[in-house]
């Protein structure tokens, strides 16, 4: 693994950790909240608006793994932190993500939260 790939693969485990630290687990009851990360080979990294999550991490992530791939992004490694009821958590920890790509010196780019079901 080359060492751009690992540090992608980094920053979305990253991600995931800010959010498992700073938010408590998810209910049944209400709305659950979730952004999610992909990276590609190179310094793409696409990350989506924080929404209601109506699926399962896994097909969110296989969701927008298919939505990129459609529009050309080759070898991309998508993760969804686990959905959380605290919206402002989750907020917190798409922007946690979104500056620690930036640092890496990501082209960062957004992917549309509508395609995995969900809105802002």
């Amino acid at each position: 693994m080359t060492q751009r790939v690992t540090r992608r693969l980094l920053a979305c485990a990253f991600a995931c950790a800010v959010l498992s630290l700073v938010a408590a687990p998810a209910v049944a009851a209400g709305d659950s909240w979730t952004f999610c990360v992909a990276s590609a080979r190179g310094d793409n990294v696409w990350i989506t608006d924080v929404f209601a999550a109506t699926r399962s991490r896994e097909r969110l992530e296989r969701d927008l793994k298919a939505y990129l791939a459609a529009r050309g992004a080759a070898r991309v490694d998508v993760q969804c932190p686990e959905p959380v009821t605290d919206k402002t958590a989750a907020v917190n920890a798409q922007f946690a993500a979104i500056e620690f790509n930036r640092k890496l010196g990501a082209k960062l780019h957004e992917a549309p939260a509508r395609e995995l079901g969900g809105e802002r």
